[in-house]
């Protein structure tokens, strides 16, 4: 249990944010094609990668007395996932891994942006929208940074064999 100072403190910040101001939760969702609250990815051992029945918790408006209640409101937020339709033609695959992975719809083929943090993750991902959207191959990737959330993942989309023979830039 948390200090009745650290208690103290939370309700106060509460009391300060429009914590019943449910616009934020409206935008997040708008563009939602499909999820699976069920989403386990396991790596090769069968061990779990993600898990989002895991963050089940979040559901919860009303945080523990011991979590900042902005900083559960920002998780609750984070915790809505599957594939988005940002805008015509781009797409956001969210709660697949820590990060977003994005992909721009051409005429013929995908362009992957940030494809996340494990092989495994980005797999899952390609795979519901190749499922929900179109099965394109993939022609570009682009790396936002050098942070492995933002990379990992990769070479569960392409082999590294497309990109040496040039099909893949």
């Amino acid at each position: 249990a948390p200090s009745t100072t650290t208690a103290r403190l939370q309700i106060s910040v509460a009391a300060e944010l429009p914590l019943d101001d449910i616009e934020d939760f409206e935008d997040a969702r708008r563009g939602l094609i499909a999820s699976d609250p069920n989403l386990v990815v396991t790596g090769p051992a069968g061990t779990p990668i993600w898990n989002m029945p895991a963050y089940g918790f979040m559901k919860v408006a009303t945080p523990p007395a011991s979590v900042n209640p902005s900083l559960w409101r920002q998780a609750r937020l984070n915790n809505l996932h599957g594939l988005f339709e940002v805008t015509d033609g781009i797409y956001q695959l969210r709660g697949y891994d820590l990060s977003n992975m994005t992909l721009i719809e051409g005429e013929t083929v995908w362009i992957v942006v940030d494809p996340l943090l494990s092989t495994e993750t980005a797999a899952a991902a390609y795979e519901l929208i190749s499922r929900e959207v179109e099965r394109l191959p993939i022609k570009a990737v682009i790396f936002t940074h050098s942070h492995v959330d933002h990379f990992g993942g990769v070479k569960g989309m392409i082999d590294e064999s497309d990109v040496e023979e040039g099909k893949i830039d």
